[in-house]
């Protein structure tokens, strides 16, 4: 996928994020007769639209543009190991580290996101979110994983270890989809399955979404549609951590242990911190609510999280200043869901 570089260049952002220009995988795709290493280029990100409750006016925001892909960089290379989960848009498998050429960065345990075929421009958008969240200190890996990056490539320029094209990416056999519409030279947003759509797609939003600097419709992603005939593959590279939340629900009456009446509160203070730079993750249930693996210190709240959130495929973003207090306060009351009928479930 060719992706003009109409970005930023990546300084002031975690390190991480930034240090690979390269992903090669091991078990990820074969064809008929041989297995094969695929190789992915790092990809620009999907910015999203400021989401409003209220317009303001506000100054250009160069933040909100995608990171600029590196002209050179490390190049990192894993082996699927178990399948971790599968949801909506994608599927999780852990990762081994077979070789890593940014010999400075030590890595955590890894794993990996693979978006199902028509998803691309999701893990684009979730990407972007992530580089959001590098470009804040005391976020990744205290927050939310630690992220390496955004790779894409496409299947038609995937061989084997004999030269034969790749036709099968193996966690894609089994997987719960629906058809892929057919190709096609329109790019009408109407034309695409509505599945695949982003929270700010649909026509008739622009009372919520304002898309001011043209961050989101100047990126190659917002008229991408998915190709039936030649799919993109598409992966996040992330520190893996533990299992998702999992309690005994309270109903009716019931009390909460002292111990679940912790474990919220942390999870609260975990989406404080996310609302206080403007991120909203609009997904607060409990698979989204995984177990933290590390004891880094939060610099907000002095102690270390002993959970992480993740998924930000359909987060939004607020701007952040004295003028903005309304979408500010707005984004906070998703404090509220923590521990609530949605997070649980019920809804």
């Amino acid at each position: 996928m060719s992706i003009s570089d109409t970005s930023l260049p990546s300084e002031n952002c975690s390190i991480d994020i930034s240090t690979y220009a390269s992903l090669t995988i091991h078990g990820l795709g074969s064809s008929e007769e041989n297995p094969a290493k695929i190789t992915l280029s790092r990809s620009q990100s999907f910015p999203a639209p400021r989401l409003i409750r209220r317009y303001v006016a506000v100054p250009r925001n160069e933040s909100w543009a995608p990171l600029s892909l590196p002209n050179c960089g490390a190049q990192l290379e894993l082996e699927l190991t178990d399948k971790i989960s599968e949801g909506r848009v994608g599927l999780a498998y852990g990762a081994r580290v077979i070789n890593n050429t940014a010999a400075d960065l030590s890595l955590p345990d890894l794993c990996i996101k693979l978006v199902k075929p028509k998803y691309g421009r999701t893990l684009a958008r979730e990407a972007w979110f992530y580089e959001q969240l590098a470009r804040q200190p005391g976020y990744e890996g205290v927050v939310t994983p630690r992220c390496f990056g955004f790779f894409t490539v496409s299947l038609k320029d995937c061989l084997d270890v004999k030269g034969r094209p790749v036709s099968r990416i193996m966690p894609w056999e089994n997987i719960k989809f629906g058809p892929l519409r057919q190709d096609s030279d329109s790019t009408d947003i109407q034309d695409e399955d509505r599945d695949g759509w982003l929270p700010d797609d649909p026509p008739g939003l622009e009372k919520y979404f304002k898309d001011e600097d043209d961050w989101k419709s100047g990126s190659s992603w917002d008229k991408w549609r998915s190709s039936s005939s030649d799919p993109l593959i598409c992966i996040l590279v992330l520190e893996r951590l533990g299992k998702h939340y999992s309690c005994k629900t309270i109903r009716g009456g019931e009390k909460q242990s002292k111990r679940q009446e912790v474990e919220l509160d942390d999870m609260r203070d975990l989406v404080r911190d996310l609302c206080a730079i403007g991120i909203s993750q609009s997904d607060l249930r409990t698979p989204n609510i995984v177990r933290a693996t590390s004891d880094v210190i939060c610099p907000r709240h002095k102690r270390a999280h002993r959970w992480r959130v993740i998924d930000f495929d359909i987060a939004a973003k607020v701007h952040v200043s004295p003028e903005t207090a309304r979408d500010i306060k707005y984004v906070g009351l998703e404090v509220e869901v923590i521990g609530g009928p949605y997070f649980w479930g019920w809804l």
